[in-house]
């Protein structure tokens, strides 16, 4: 490695050394640091290449600029370049503007006293304008969300997707796979139950022209919605969605009935059905809307601005050119004008085809408004936080955000994980990154964007991967997942536009903090008042003897955190009892080198007695071997128990499932994102297992009267 090349890496954030999850050394190719520096736009295939991309490098983050935005806490000092001492002018529409001149401090630098109110403000200084982003000391606590000094709710966790009604009426039923109108239904029940938040799988905007793409960790756009998951009839009315099921004919609702009866979704049938019937109610929404109806639209669109009409633009675009022979699957191999948003080719497709783009305009608005009628439904049920949605770490690369806003991401590599022990070959999970310099260039933006979209309807977030604020494992196009390497992030001014956004949302946030975890990550997230995630399966001793350790007494579980048994990437209550996952490992080949499927159950064996015994020494009972069916409301108690002001149970634990409803690495032969709960959403907290294995959350955690 040369030392030029090792100085460009670091100056670029890239990391030359890591250690691995078995705390081993580890160190990157030069091959990967000069792909990962050319898809920042740093070239380093020459020692002349890479004296000019450090020369660029360090002209764009000269402290002498004044940056598109500056992020400070409220009530404290900033610093500021040397061409902006002097006279200042701080002014936002929610505050009184404040005036004076910059003070000086002990390294002889220009500074000023922030504004103690957070907000955006627009600071006028002798140097230029800027944005000012003014962050509170941390995001809203939990006490003050759910209003105890001390509190300790409950929620539950759903996969949107998974849910059914099953009503008679077929205007009320879902049609092969949940929306909005199901997750209501689980909000209400949830709620007269107890449950303070419903957190649920992303509802990110997916590809409508394409539905055998359904990951909701890999969607075309994480600025809008999954438009399938609308509730047309809570919007426009039953007699609107009556209507056109009607038109679509018999054999139309027979299939959609027939697509409610499976147990796992046809995602390709069931998405097609879907988008008939959006259409026909678009059709009929023209003859047949009322004036409050058209002025709501109209008001959404305004709203939505460029980004939506781009976004439906690329909608358009996609089914127009998928319905040619060889159709390309990425708008990367797209006609050279069609490449470009804003192209004289694409203004013209537009132009002709502005029903097109009205009509996903159309479908966007009734998933906003229902998702919101939805979080609506959970506070007048009683939830104090109410919906927690859950924001994926990157996008597909093919689809509407990568096209729309080039300029804000990484290009020719993707997002993924290191080898671990849970993953020894790594993971590459083709995804979008945003870039760190255009971040800066355009005063974080794009991440502030993300934060608001997930905001909009919802009482809370989870920030999926939030590891990556500060580190994402970046892998060349082509790579392997174990060929890449870190790229650090400014952690903590992205910690602070969060906890702002929080604070203007009144919002809790959870960040997913799972995985090869930096030093000091945890006390940021404290810090800014996010909540990490402790998850039952990795809450154990620290040891250094080669066998599983003993699990965590759940009083010693770190306090500012989600209590929750797993994840959807991870074994359920009652699939890990059994070991269903490594069976399904097993089966797939998708253990590692060092792995054998009878050594894993020998070892999930030991660690099922393992946590049984903590169970009964935490309940104070004598040892006792481990049952042979999951006690899941004794599990579900251990949790429970936590210190944690949230705990939030998987509905697949609560309903007794046993496969995961993803599992890492899988191919179609595992049911991925495409499980359903059994019962209907309004009934299956009401089912007697189901209201047994709830029981302690309901007594341990219950709402006080």
């Amino acid at each position: 490695m040369s030392a030029t090349l090792s100085a460009l890496a670091m100056a670029a954030g890239l990391a030359e050394h890591w250690t691995d999850a078995r705390q081993q050394p580890r160190a990157v190719a030069p091959d990967t640091l000069r792909a990962l520096l050319r898809a920042m736009d740093l070239p380093a295939d020459s020692e002349a290449d890479i004296r000019d991309s450090h020369a660029r490098l360090a002209a764009a983050r000269s402290q002498a600029r004044l940056p598109a935005m500056m992020v400070a806490v409220a009530g404290g000092r900033l610093r500021l370049p040397p061409a902006c001492a002097g006279a200042y002018e701080i002014s936002a529409a929610h505050a009184r503007a404040l005036a004076g001149h910059t003070t000086t401090d002990a390294a002889g630098m220009p500074e000023l006293i922030l504004p103690t109110v957070p907000g955006y403000y627009t600071l006028a200084l002798p140097g230029g304008v800027t944005t000012l982003a003014v962050a509170p000391a941390s995001a809203p606590p939990p006490s003050l969300l759910l209003d105890e000094p001390e509190p300790r709710a409950w929620g539950l966790a759903a996969q949107v997707y998974s849910l059914r009604r099953q009503a008679a009426d077929p205007v009320q039923a879902t049609h092969g796979f949940g929306d909005f109108g199901a997750l209501r239904d689980l909000a209400i029940s949830a709620g007269a139950a107890g449950a303070d938040a419903l957190a649920m799988s992303p509802v990110h905007a997916m590809f409508a022209a394409d539905p055998g793409q359904y990951s909701p960790y890999s969607p075309s756009s994480r600025l809008f919605l999954n438009t399938l998951y609308a509730d047309p009839a809570a919007v426009l009315g039953a007699e609107a969605v009556r209507a056109a099921l009607a038109r679509m004919g018999p054999a139309a609702q027979q299939a959609l009935h027939a697509l409610e009866q499976r147990d796992l979704i046809d995602w390709p049938q069931a998405a097609r059905a879907r988008q008939r019937l959006l259409r026909e109610l678009h059709r009929g929404f023209q003859q047949t809307a009322t004036e409050d109806q058209r002025q709501a639209l109209q008001a959404f669109c305004r709203a939505g601005g460029q980004d939506l009409r781009d976004h439906a633009l690329f909608e358009a675009l996609h089914e127009n050119l998928a319905q040619l022979p060889g159709a390309p699957r990425s708008w990367t191999a797209w006609p050279d004008g069609l490449r470009d948003p804003r192209s004289n080719e694409t203004r013209g497709f537009a132009q002709a085809q502005a029903g097109e783009l009205d009509f996903h305009q159309f479908t966007q608005w009734l998933a906003a408004v229902s998702l919101s009628q939805a979080q609506q439904a959970a506070r007048g049920a009683g939830m104090r936080i109410g919906l927690i949605a859950d924001l994926a770490i990157g996008a597909s690369p093919a689809g509407s955000h990568a096209w729309s806003h080039q300029a804000d991401l990484m290009r020719r590599a993707g997002v993924g994980a290191p080898p671990d022990i849970h993953n020894p070959l790594g993971q590459a999970w083709g995804l979008t990154a945003l870039s760190p310099q255009a971040l800066r260039e355009s005063g974080y933006a794009a991440f502030i964007a993300l934060l608001r979209a997930g905001l909009a309807q919802a009482g809370g977030l989870r920030i999926d991967h939030i590891l990556g604020m500060a580190r994402l494992w970046l892998i060349p196009d082509g790579a392997a997942a174990a060929d890449g390497a870190y790229l650090r992030y400014p952690l903590r001014t992205l910690l602070r536009l969060t906890a702002l956004e929080a604070w203007r949302h009144r919002a809790l946030m959870i960040g997913e903090n799972l995985g090869t975890v930096p030093e000091g990550f945890d006390d940021a997230l404290r810090e800014h008042g996010l909540l990490g995630m402790d998850v039952l399966w990795f809450m154990r001793e620290a040891s250094a003897a080669p066998s599983p350790a003993a699990f965590t007494a759940p009083g010693t579980w770190p306090a500012q955190a989600a209590a929750m048994t797993t994840t959807h990437d991870l074994p359920t209550l009652a699939g890990w009892w059994r070991g269903r996952d490594i069976d399904w490992r097993a089966s797939l080949d998708l253990l590692g080198p060092q792995e054998s499927a009878a050594d894993l159950r020998a070892a999930r064996a030991a660690d099922r007695e393992s946590l049984w015994q903590a169970v009964r020494a935490h309940a104070h009972q004598p040892p006792e071997p481990a049952p042979e069916q999951v006690p899941a409301a004794t599990l579900l108690a251990y949790v429970a128990a936590a210190p944690c002001p949230l705990a939030l149970v998987p509905l697949e634990d609560a309903t007794g499932m046993v496969d995961q409803p993803n599992l890492p690495g899988a191919d179609s032969r595992h049911p991925n994102w495409r499980q359903r709960q059994p019962l209907a959403a309004a009934d299956c907290l009401d089912a007697p297992a189901a209201r047994e294995r709830l029981a302690p959350l309901r007594s341990l955690r219950g709402r006080k009267p």
